[in-house]
């Protein structure tokens, strides 16, 4: 079985494939075809752990999800749909279990960056997730309580 963080990682990107600006083009990595857009990749920064007792391990996740898209025109809005439709998939249902992959997801916050370098403009939106779960140190498969 996968390490609590994959396992993650691959629930957000489940979560979401299908929404209406980036379809499927969903990527559990940072590296990907950036050609494909509007697009959004899924992938963790860091970790730090936190509380301890015996074997079990309190441990935060830092996850971006990052959406990149090209407009001709009104290539903020573009992101904010983009970063909308995220934010909706995540957090609608009222679940911050992400399913039950871990004990709570919250919002911690986006970075933009716009670029008028190409024949189109290009914008970068890195949404940051802070992901909080629980593991027994001999088997970081398996999510605790």
């Amino acid at each position: 079985m996968s390490h609590v963080r994959q396992q993650i990682r691959d629930q957000l990107k489940t979560t979401l494939t299908g929404l209406a600006t980036t379809g499927a083009n969903v990527f559990a990595s940072r590296v990907y075809d950036h050609d494909v857009v509007p697009s959004l990749s899924i992938y963790t920064l860091s970790e730090e752990v936190g509380e301890e007792s015996s074997n079990k391990q309190l441990r935060l996740l830092n996850i971006v999800v990052e959406a990149r898209a090209k407009a001709g025109t009104n290539l903020d809005n573009v992101l904010d749909t983009i970063a909308a439709e995220v934010e909706t998939a995540i957090f609608a249902s009222g679940d911050t279990t992400l399913n039950g992959k871990c004990k709570d997801i919250d919002f911690e916050g986006a970075d933009i960056e716009l670029s008028g370098d190409s024949d189109q403009p290009v914008g970068l939106m890195n949404m940051r997730f802070v992901c909080l779960y629980r593991v027994d140190k001999s088997d970081v498969t398996t999510l605790i309580s």
